[in-house]
């Protein structure tokens, strides 16, 4: 029996998060559904943020809708791939043991690098709003 140290733990949160989030896309539907996490931000301040309509998105992403996607979120489909190149890395990664061609240890640095640059490059907008938002204050 393998042993669960942390890399597995935190591939497996990570998955199971993921995870998670494409069933909360599954089950409402983009248009109209009632989604049950609304926009605080937008709630509160009256502003549009980056990540305004990503749960429709998302659900219209799932359905294989781009164009409905794109209407509510221009960014979803840039974050939706992020998070199912994550998902199945997250999965593969569980299995790192197995690769003959590619040690642990240069697995999780890839691992990590690839991860970084990807979320970096992927939530650009939401992190430059944020920044910005922040110094405004």
């Amino acid at each position: 029996m393998k042993s669960f140290d942390s890399y597995r733990i935190i591939n497996i949160i990570f998955a199971g998060v993921i995870g998670l989030v494409f069933i909360y896309s599954c089950l409402f539907l983009p248009d109209g559904g009632k989604h049950l996490i609304p926009s605080f931000y937008t709630d509160i301040t009256g502003n549009v943020s980056p990540s305004l309509g990503l749960s429709r998105a998302f659900s219209a992403l799932v359905r294989g809708d781009l164009a409905l996607a794109n209407q509510f979120n221009p960014h979803a489909l840039n974050i939706f791939l992020f998070f199912c190149f994550q998902f199945l890395f997250r999965l593969i990664s569980f299995k790192v043991d197995r690769f003959k061609y590619i040690s642990r240890k240069k697995w999780i640095l890839v691992d990590i690098i690839l991860s970084i640059a990807l979320f970096l490059i992927t939530f650009y907008p939401l992190i430059q709003f944020t920044i910005k938002t922040i110094s405004n204050l």
